[in-house]
């Protein structure tokens, strides 16, 4: 047993010093490219985004709707076609082909600075940076459990805790990075919205409960060795 649980934790501590230092390169490479297109001229590049679509409304969806309101869209288009507005701003063209109500519509144009995209890249550092600090945890666990006579240790337990307790910044940092960064390509300003992933803090709470198991491996490894 003892032999299988070092093997285990030399592999696994391999795999997280590997990850480790893939995130490194990747905060690096988001922390100088964020600087560099934050310092550059921002009179220099800058991109214009927009999209179109066409949807084609027949059949029983327009048989659904009522015939006044057909009437009414009867006569709005006589000319050809009507703009169709949304919040006072124009969203689409309408029209009428045959037996089809057709929507052609053209979505607001975002443009983005270079300093925007550096902003973004920037608070996504920022999340790689938390995760560095998870596998930096999960590397020392994995070291510990490489060398352990037992895992009921106070080692072990100590290393355990400090793994856990990484997963907590990490699950608040990412959601929330995350949201900042699609902000940039979706919103005309940053929305910071501080969200958490339950799904990283149920782990964490789940390996807290298995400190606690360990916490009394650990105390009844200590009552056999003092009767020993």
């Amino acid at each position: 047993m003892k032999r299988k649980i070092n093997v285990i934790g030399r592999i696994c501590r391999v795999i997280a010093t590997i990850l480790m230092v893939l995130s490194c390169i990747g905060t690096g490479a988001l922390l100088v490219t964020g600087v560099v297109l934050v310092a550059l001229p921002q009179d220099g590049v800058a991109a214009d985004i927009s999209g179109t679509a066409r949807v084609e409304v027949y059949g029983n969806w327009i048989d659904a709707i009522p015939d006044k309101d057909i009437e009414e869209f009867n006569r709005a288009i006589e000319t050809g076609s009507t703009d169709l507005s949304i919040a006072g701003n124009q969203a689409a063209q309408v029209a009428r082909e045959g037996d089809a109500i057709v929507i052609a519509g053209t979505a607001a144009e975002k443009q983005f600075t270079l300093r925007r995209l550096g902003l973004a890249l920037l608070a996504a550092s920022l999340g790689t940076g938390a995760l560095i600090y998870v596998f930096i945890m999960l590397a020392k666990l994995m070291k510990e459990l490489a060398v352990c006579d037992s895992p009921f240790t106070d080692g072990v337990v100590k290393r355990m805790t400090g793994f856990a307790i990484s997963l907590i910044p990490y699950a608040v940092i990412q959601p929330t990075v995350s949201s900042i960064v699609a902000s940039a390509f979706t919103a005309n300003d940053f929305d910071i919205a501080f969200n958490f992933d339950l799904g990283t803090l149920f782990a964490a709470l789940i390996i807290f409960l298995l400190i606690t198991i360990f916490k009394y491996g650990v105390s009844l490894q200590k009552e056999a060795d003092e009767t020993l």
